[in-house]
């Protein structure tokens, strides 16, 4: 029988709140909800480098969270190098250097704490500019990929690409290519229902022409074989949100058939961790966060544990 599961990102519980939820507000709730896992953001004064700057505080973290019965499944520093400061892929040499050192300060709180997955992307919103070398920086992050996902195997953590809309490379065959031109076992594919319906479906910023498909399933079925690392769901439709991703809404209320999409994910995907990763920019993430679980066991009861 197949192991699968139930975890969420803190950050969910963080965007459109002001005050932002705390890290510790977030892990606090998922343990009373019964998850089985958190996953740690790198910002929003989160699991930052900055508030736990050493091996000690980590651990004393790490200890916390596994007190409350929560699993570590992952890392999200913060996207877009630190919240879109460093934007690597097409910055200088100076900004590329900066997120390098920015890289390696989350790989080791990772390393610290045994974390077995980190969230990384393409370190730059697109499209690209017109005069921009797409060729040339399209090698700068293969490269760059490439070197995470060597560095990320030093220390026994998986290097996830976060596909987003946003980003520069977002259509489905820029996709299978860019996994094809890393070819490193440890660089995988952070799927998301959500950010898939934007790349794939509704063709969300892309390079005109647009590149899409009739559902996200036919995108799953183009990825090369066991190149899925990483699983968040929610519902989505046709819409955007900040015009950055895909809609990320609660179960039931987007346009997703879940009995027809769990299957192919099930064959697609041999990893433990499964997200729930509605955001709905406000309180109702709180309630999301109740619906979500019993939502997500009930599918992986279905389709994957019962495997």
């Amino acid at each position: 029988m197949a192991t699968a599961k139930v975890c969420r990102g803190s950050w969910c519980m963080a965007f459109g709140f002001e005050p932002m939820a705390s890290l510790e507000q977030v892990a606090q709730v998922l343990s009373a909800f019964n998850y089985d896992g958190i996953e740690i953001g790198g910002f929003f004064d989160h699991a930052t480098v900055e508030r736990f700057p050493d091996k000690a505080s980590r651990e004393k973290l790490r200890a916390h969270l596994n007190g409350l019965d929560l699993e570590i499944a992952g890392i999200a520093p913060g996207p877009y190098g630190d919240l879109f400061r460093l934007p690597w892929a097409t910055g200088s040499q100076e900004v590329y250097d900066e997120y390098l050192e920015y890289f390696e300060s989350y790989l080791q709180l990772a390393a610290d704490m045994g974390i077995p997955g980190m969230r990384v992307d393409p370190g730059a919103a697109g499209p690209l500019p017109y005069d921009a070398d797409y060729e040339q920086v399209w090698d700068r992050v293969v490269r760059t990929f490439q070197h995470h996902a060597e560095k990320g195997a030093e220390v026994g953590c998986m290097m996830l690409w976060e596909l987003e809309s946003l980003q520069p490379f977002n259509k489905p065959t820029e996709t299978v290519k860019m996994l094809n031109d890393v070819g490193n076992d440890n660089f995988k594919l952070m799927y998301d229902t959500g950010h898939f319906q934007a790349c794939g479906v509704i063709g969300h910023n892309h390079v005109q022409p647009a590149e899409t498909l009739p559902n996200q399933i036919d995108f799953i079925k183009m990825l090369p074989t066991n190149s899925i690392g990483h699983i968040h769901l929610c519902d989505t439709d046709m819409n955007t949100c900040l015009n950055m991703f895909g809609t990320k809404s609660n179960f039931g209320d987007g346009i997703i058939d879940f009995e027809e999409l769990m299957p192919v994910l099930a064959d697609a995907y041999n990893g433990e961790w499964w997200a729930v990763d509605s955001i709905p920019m406000g309180s109702k993430a709180w309630q999301d966060t109740w619906d979500g679980i019993f939502v997500i066991n009930d599918l992986l009861d279905r389709h994957v544990r019962g495997k």
